[in-house]
């Protein structure tokens, strides 16, 4: 878990997570239920993201790598 801490990636998407809900209660131009769909975007993105990366590893180095 602490390496996930360094990573950017994870900095970016929680961060990319986090601004549309800050936005929201700055500005009315972005509704509550905009903010929360873009932040679930990101964060289902970076899940997914982070799984094909996983998954690229371990079939990198499996026996015949």
């Amino acid at each position: 878990m602490f390496e996930k801490l360094k990573s950017r990636k994870f900095w970016f998407a929680f961060l990319g997570a986090l601004l549309p809900v800050v936005a929201q209660y700055l500005t009315d131009e972005v509704s509550m239920a905009e903010s929360l769909q873009i932040s679930g975007a990101i964060v289902i993105s970076y899940i997914f993201g982070q799984g094909w990366v996983d998954s690229r590893a371990v079939a990198n180095s499996g026996p015949d790598a």
